[in-house]
């Protein structure tokens, strides 16, 4: 049977709202948990919405057409989960860009707490390395034979990833003002976003200066439901 096309946008793998102060020029990234169980906006047979369930955040993308639609459902779920606050971009890169960003920027260098040699014989657990090609999307998106398999576990990571991502980021457009022009154009094909290339780059360059403050998570207690999901 074939998947009903608005029904099939994809589940969100990672969820960031980045909050960006211009006037104590400070960003603050959120990094909420996929698994969150919040408001999210659920199609009837005829693909019109047909009001709200509450379920794991990640749904809201699985409805509309896997690109803009299913962004702004994902942009609503997240605007209800923080009572009912602005959202004005939205940046959605699928998981085959992962690799290809991690090395526009040279390579990402982090510490592997756990080990990965499922994925990789390389990756072994105590080894601090610039990840290449496939190892990003191994160290960001994978968490079956890694760790406790979970995705808070699967989150540090991510968490870790970005701090150093950031980094490099902020001290190439410092070099280069465009430098977010050349990801936009080498990602465009990975991208779905309501900014366009101007935007974008005016508004890293605005904030590439800004202080970039630790990531903040939400509070909240991993269970499993009645339906055996997180």
């Amino acid at each position: 049977e074939e998947p009903v096309s608005f029904r099939s946008g994809g589940q969100s793998d990672f969820l960031l709202l980045l909050v960006l102060d211009e006037r104590n020029e400070t960003i603050t990234p959120i990094h909420i948990n996929r698994d969150t169980m919040t408001e999210i906006t659920v199609l009837g047979v005829l693909g019109d919405p047909a009001g709200t369930l509450v379920t794991q955040l990640c749904l809201s993308h699985g409805f509309g057409d896997g690109k803009e639609e299913s962004c702004n459902y994902t942009c609503d779920a997240v605007r209800n989960l923080f009572l009912g606050i602005e959202i004005d971009y939205y940046v959605a890169m699928s998981l085959d860009g992962i690799s290809e960003l991690n090395d526009l920027l040279g390579g990402v260098t982090v510490t592997l707490k756990d080990d990965f040699t499922a994925y990789d014989p390389t990756m072994t657990a105590g080894t601090t390395l610039t990840l290449k090609g496939m190892q990003a999307e191994y160290f960001v998106r994978n968490r079956y034979y890694i760790g406790d398999g979970s995705n808070v576990l699967r989150m540090e990571r991510q968490r870790e990833y970005m701090a150093e991502a950031a980094k490099i980021v902020q001290a190439r457009i410092a070099e280069d003002a465009n430098f977010v022009g050349t990801l936009f154009d080498e990602l465009e094909d990975n991208l779905v976003t309501n900014m366009s290339r101007g935007a974008m780059i005016n508004e890293a360059w605005e904030a590439h200066k800004y202080t970039i403050n630790p990531t903040r998570t939400l509070e909240g207690e991993t269970t499993i439901g009645p339906d055996d999901h997180v």
